[in-house]
């Protein structure tokens, strides 16, 4: 049994929707599972695709459930546990949430904390992707394939103002510590009217969205440290009010108090100090 997980930077084209490509891969033998593992919400969007026959499986109401071949996931604010049964590779798409939009004109409020197949979401255009990438053994072919497809999407884009789409870009920058009211006098617009207008874009509030990208970026701290870090500092560093405000903020997103998390992160999806490696453009 043998279980491994890459990041690929994108283009420098495709780098404002893009944050990375990942590959995921389990190896065993006949219909042996995988360690249960948790995906963590850090206000992403996910393409993936499995590029074999064989499918992952995601827990669902107490109940184990086969993915689809190809989906794609919304925001989320609840972790997510998933398995593999057999050997299994997964390749995905992590979109920032303003590209749906801007690179396919289509909204996402539908989807939050939810799933659906590809085709379903997207059209009958996007079998061609999976089709591409399917049975690709070298992940640079699958990349390049996918490049070719987000490319040809930038044909899209349109150059008038879009305050929701700042909005989520200032909520990035400022790693979730800028105030909704601040915000909303930064871009000139109501508090309610960026709210109503939010959540129709993404199917959440700009508030819940900070809050996600606030628990990001201190869950990815971890990997400044190789011993248990300071919750007190980590409260402050992040802005949170105080200890007993991070700690419930972070069993919120995780389901466990920061210190379990801490000592157990192979149990998650994405590993925290993983290098991006350069895509051959």
């Amino acid at each position: 049994m043998n279980t491994s997980y890459q990041e690929f930077r994108p283009s420098p084209a495709l780098q404002p929707f893009v944050e990375c490509y990942w590959l995921h891969c389990f190896k065993t033998r006949g219909r042996e599972e995988s360690p249960v593992q948790r995906c963590l919400p850090f206000g992403t969007l996910e393409l993936i695709i499995h590029l074999d026959d064989n499918r992952a499986h995601a827990l669902f109401n107490d109940r184990w459930q086969e993915l689809p071949q190809a989906f794609f996931a919304g925001l989320y604010q609840d972790a997510v546990q998933w398995k593999s049964v057999g050997t299994t590779r997964k390749f995905g798409i992590q979109l920032k949430p303003e590209s749906l939009p801007q690179l396919f004109n289509v909204p996402i409020a539908s989807l939050f904390n939810n799933f659906t197949d590809l085709e379903t979401f997207f059209g009958r255009a996007i079998n061609r992707l999976v089709e591409d990438v399917y049975g690709r053994p070298d992940i640079q072919d699958v990349i390049k394939a996918s490049e070719t497809f987000l490319m040809a999407q930038l044909r899209n884009l349109k150059g008038s103002r879009n305050y929701v789409i700042e909005a989520t870009q200032l909520i990035r920058q400022s790693k979730g510590s800028l105030s909704i009211k601040a915000l909303s006098e930064h871009l000139y617009v109501s508090k309610r009217q960026l709210e109503r207008r939010f959540k129709d874009h993404y199917g959440t509030t700009p508030k819940m969205y900070q809050r996600i990208i606030r628990f990001r970026n201190a869950y990815e701290s971890f990997q400044k440290t190789a011993s248990l870090p300071n919750w007190v500092d980590s409260s402050h560093t992040f802005g949170y009010a105080d200890q007993a405000h991070f700690i419930r903020e972070f069993k919120e997103f995780t389901n466990d108090i920061p210190t379990m998390v801490f000592n157990n992160q192979g149990h998650y999806y994405r590993v925290p100090g993983r290098q991006l490696i350069r895509t051959h453009y």
